[in-house]
């Protein structure tokens, strides 16, 4: 019986559009090879998908012989390939077949003009797996990996373009779409009610939605079924269209008014416009949701939170964004002060408001509270030039932070008073060896400019762990001694003494130079 056997110009197109190889996508052989100086050698074949005569696998014969020599009826394949599937054609449909095709076609049109992975890349994956460094392995190898498995997925349906991600280890595949694309989610009646709040959300509100995959089957596509089958994903998150946006927070009383400038992503709803940012290195959260009221208007409800995880383990003596962190946070608690916000969509203004006051205003300042900490923590471990990682879990009682903030303050030279400051009379005691004669001639004398007072060195915890920090010298000016009282002791007389400050009095504290 006569057999609709493909002409030579068609064998060479099916040859030519999947770049010589097997149209298998477990095995994308290399069909052709040179053989001496001027030959070569050939082991594809064009097969075909609907048998070329009555009998054969796949036959159909609803085909009319020039369909059935046709280039849609032709998949180039390997030898061994070609006899596997004409031997098991229950296991290979037509449908397996032609989606073959369109994918191996669609996979020579990525690869066109890139660089494959070579024997180099195989043995440095080899290398990573058996733990030996090579040069210049990790860039590529990496990167390699990452392109292979985009290279495979965007295969399966061209329709959809995908990217990984490997982080704490998780693998992340995301999945976009290229056009419109019908499908359908079957769900187990055990994860429906999750599903259903979950898109619910997403379609309103443009919010993410992470949903398990249990019992959950998608139809419409190859790719989802490679993605459920070969990756076993555990969870799948369904992200609406996200468009980038800068929020501006505006604070008024701090110079420069334009704060911070937070980057993030704008995402619409049917019923909610939302933004999402994170600005000061991590250290703050800002969401905005704005939902149309009755007429034109539109209320709108901001959340601005913090997250001090985003120190843990850094570098105590330059915390980043610690001075711009307790700006904000100041100017939030001010029930004086006023923060606003300007949202800009490619440079343009789409919305402006003011900033509500936060519901969790004590755990705010408690925030603010650990803030000054970290702040005055900075400042002494880079006077004795120390270096130490913040810890955000360890306890810090009262006495700690007081002491850390009166060593603190002679750093920075605030450690000083004015009368004005002081209230009551300080008093103070004095051990004489000559029995008292030379502090009875000062009182007698009355006011003298400097009084100096010297303590010895001292430590100080920061972050759990405690420091020597030098003796200190105290400056009084200008003063009169007042006797209280004395007490005789057997190798000197301690006399306690009244300090009675000028009205022009200052006192100030200094740390002895380090050596």
């Amino acid at each position: 019986m006569a057999r609709d056997d493909f002409t030579k110009p068609t064998k060479n197109q099916a040859y030519q559009r999947v770049a010589g190889r097997c149209s298998n996508p477990d095995c994308r052989a290399t069909t052709s090879a040179p053989v001496g100086e001027v030959d070569f050698s050939n082991v594809g074949v064009g097969a075909h998908i609907h048998a070329a005569s009555p009998g054969g696998p796949r036959y159909l014969a609803a085909m009319t012989a020039e369909d059935r020599r046709g280039f849609g009826n032709i998949i180039w394949l390997c030898q061994t390939c070609s006899t596997v599937i004409d031997r098991d054609p229950d296991s290979y449909p037509a449908e397996t077949l032609k989606a073959w095709k369109t994918s191996a076609e669609a996979r020579a049109l990525m690869e066109q003009g890139k660089r494959l992975p070579d024997e180099k890349d195989i043995y440095r994956m080899a290398a990573m797996a058996m733990g030996t460094r090579t040069p210049g392995f990790y860039p590529e190898a990496v990167g390699n990996v990452h392109k292979a498995l985009v290279d495979q997925l965007e295969a399966v349906d061209p329709r959809f373009t995908v990217s990984t991600t490997y982080s704490g280890g998780n693998t992340t595949i995301t999945v976009g779409a290229k056009e419109t694309v019908s499908f359908s989610i079957k769900i187990a009646q055990e994860s429906a009610d999750l599903w259903r709040k979950g898109l619910q959300a997403s379609i309103d509100e443009g919010r993410e939605a992470t949903l398990p995959l249990d019992g959950v089957v998608f139809e419409g596509s190859k790719l989802f079924d490679v993605l459920h089958k070969d990756a076993d994903l555990a969870s799948i998150t369904i992200m609406p269209m996200a468009r980038p946006a800068v929020l501006k927070i505006l604070a008024p009383q701090i110079d420069p008014a334009i704060f911070e400038t937070i980057g993030g992503q704008l995402t619409a709803g049917r019923k909610q416009i939302r933004f999402a940012g994170a600005g000061c290195g991590g250290l703050l959260d800002v969401e905005l949701a704005f939902t149309p009221t009755n007429g034109n208007d539109v209320h709108s409800v901001s959340t601005l939170t913090t997250n001090l995880k985003a120190w843990q383990g850094k570098e105590a003596a330059n915390p980043p964004y610690l001075d711009v962190f307790i700006n904000l946070l100041e100017a939030i608690l001010d029930p004086s002060a006023s923060v606003s916000f300007v949202l800009e969509v490619d440079g343009n203004q789409a919305a402006a408001g003011k900033f509500h006051i936060p519901k969790h205003i004590e755990a705010m300042n408690e925030t603010l509270a650990f803030a000054h900490y970290a702040r005055r923590a900075r400042n002494v471990l880079r006077y004795l030039r120390k270096s130490a990682p913040i810890d955000i879990f360890e306890s810090i009682s009262t006495d700690d932070h007081r002491a850390l903030a009166r060593v603190s303050d002679i750093v920075e030279g605030k450690l000083s008073y004015q009368r004005s400051q002081i209230t009551g009379s300080p008093t103070m005691t004095v051990a004489c060896t000559d029995g008292g004669k030379s502090l009875m001639e000062v009182v007698r004398n009355g006011e003298f400019s400097v009084l100096q007072q010297k303590e010895p060195a001292s430590v100080v915890t920061i972050y759990g762990k405690q420091y020597e920090v030098p003796p200190t010298t105290s400056y009084y000016s200008p003063v009169k001694l007042h006797i209280l009282s004395k007490k005789k002791k057997k190798e000197c007389i301690d006399f306690r003494l009244r300090i009675e400050m000028a009205d022009n009095f200052t006192s100030q504290t200094f740390f002895e130079e380090q050596q």
